[in-house]
């Protein structure tokens, strides 16, 4: 009776550990990410030297000019115009001011006295629309390339309202007006497209550019690499007044484990034109790194306690350890207690189970040891519903490590990249990839996709302006 209540002993060797570092399976490159990075250039600086350049007043009501083609006819003027305001018309960027003006006429007929006559001289005063364009362009090598012009200047409408011709005679004062001043504009121009042009594009973007080169710590032996490989540009617009240039870097983000990658300064490549098809999503692999006594906490949860019936005898789940093997296969030390007490041991070959996003061991079963122990005399445990349970049961969640990981990556990737430079971006978890079994934890990887930009927001003072300030910012 005593020997019938002495449990069986279980003793066999553990299945042998892997030793060094094993390596994941390749996997075929994703799509390249985009960076969005629009350029704003505040044209503050241009608006400006053309304000400076461009009288506001001009004209004197005293100071009588003669008209060519009309000896006895003078006129005199005098006009007011307001600051440029800036406007975008299609592809160009425009620079808009109305002047306003009162004007006199003269006319000396033969042998009678001098007639003369006035208008604008009441609160209503002609006006004349200017408007300057100025076509900016980034060239492949990273210049910015200006032409301004003089686009129009005109009456502000076709109406009396903003006409000047004064006297019987008609002498037509607007005329005299547009051509005073279409000159002064046409001669100050190229100097506000070497203002523009003095602006040094590619230094800044070089820098920027190359802060995406730096691996960015996820956590103590995870980095996130963004390799920066091309860059485009889309189409000028106009926000708050800036002119904004739709730059994107495209880039193959992926992440590294182990020691911080070495920094590494690539060239700025040429700037290419932007098709109108290319999305604005980033996308990422994600590495979740479970250790094995995370694995084995939560595999004890599931089997702790656990009971196998068979021929009225029992034995109950008492401990669970996981660990690897150096062939890609998992190693699950059982410990059992009951009617037989030791440790056996079950192998298995870890695979994802996608719908319900966990790790599964669908061939977990005895190792060859521990089968040799069983026919042995302990056949009976191994006929029972053991295995079959701890195939069931033996499943790791992987949301929660996933979301740890996604979360990691977000909090690396906002972040200040150096002064007054940012990089802000989102991550979502998507499709689960593929899991590995390595020295030091399971690897899972998973795709993601989000969003990645860099913001700048700098104040670069202009070559030979000290007053002037050119802000710079790219989103």
């Amino acid at each position: 009776m005593l020997v019938a209540c002495t449990p069986e002993t279980l003793s066999v060797p553990a299945p042998a550990e892997g030793s060094g570092a094993i390596a994941a399976a390749a996997l075929p490159p994703m799509s390249p990410s985009v960076v969005d990075a629009p350029i704003s250039y505040a044209l503050e600086p241009a608006l400006d030297a053309l304000e400076r350049l461009v009288p506001r007043r001009f004209g004197d009501i005293e100071r009588r000019i003669r008209i060519p083609s009309n000896s006895r006819q003078r006129v005199a003027f005098e006009a007011t115009r307001t600051p440029f305001a800036v406007a975008f018309d299609g592809d160009e960027v425009t620079l808009v001011s109305t002047v306003s003006y009162q004007g006199r006429g003269w006319y000396n007929p033969p042998l009678l006295p001098t007639i003369s006559a006035s208008c604008g001289t009441d609160n209503t005063k002609p006006r004349v629309r200017i408007v300057v364009a100025v076509d900016l362009d980034l060239a492949e090598n990273w210049s910015l390339k200006t032409r301004s012009r003089v686009k129009s200047v005109r009456p502000e409408t076709d109406t009396d309202r903003d006409q000047c011709r004064v006297t019987a005679f008609k002498i037509d004062v607007t005329d005299r007006v547009v051509d005073a001043i279409r000159p002064q504009l046409q001669k100050q121009l190229p100097r506000v497209d070497r203002k523009i042009a003095a602006f040094d594009m590619r230094k800044r973007m070089d820098r920027w550019y190359n802060l995406l080169n730096k691996g960015i710590r996820v956590h103590d032996s995870l980095w996130l690499v963004l390799s920066p490989q091309q860059v485009r540009v889309g189409d000028l617009r106009l926000a708050d007044g800036e002119l904004v240039a739709d730059v994107r870097l495209f880039a193959q983000p992926h992440l590294v484990s182990g020691p911080k990658p070495p920094d590494v300064k690539t060239p700025l490549p040429p700037l290419l034109r932007a098709q109108r098809t290319v999305g604005d999503s980033a996308h990422l692999r994600l590495e979740g790194l479970m250790t094995y006594s995370l694995a084995s906490d939560l595999l004890a949860k599931e089997l702790v306690g656990f009971k196998a019936r068979r021929f009225g005898r029992s034995v109950r789940i008492a401990r669970i350890r996981v660990f690897p093997l150096n062939d890609g296969r998992l190693a699950l030390a059982v410990g059992v207690e009951g009617d037989v007490a030791g440790e056996a041991y079950l192998v298995g070959t870890p695979v994802l189970d996608t719908i319900a996003r966990r790790i599964t061991v669908p061939d977990l079963d005895f190792d060859v040891a521990t089968q040799d122990a069983l026919v042995s005399g302990l056949a009976w445990l191994r006929k029972g519903d053991l295995v079959e349970q701890l195939r069931k049961r033996a499943q790791l969640p992987l949301e929660p490590l996933l979301n740890q990981t996604r979360e990691q990556v977000e909090k690396a990737i906002n972040r200040e990249l150096a002064t007054g430079v940012e990089l802000k971006g989102t991550v979502r978890t998507g499709r689960l990839v593929d899991v590995a079994v390595q020295r030091q934890w399971l690897l899972v990887r998973a795709e993601a996709t989000g969003t990645i930009s860099l913001e700048v927001d700098r104040k670069i003072k202009l070559p030979g302006d000290r007053r002037v300030t050119d802000s710079t910012s790219a989103r």
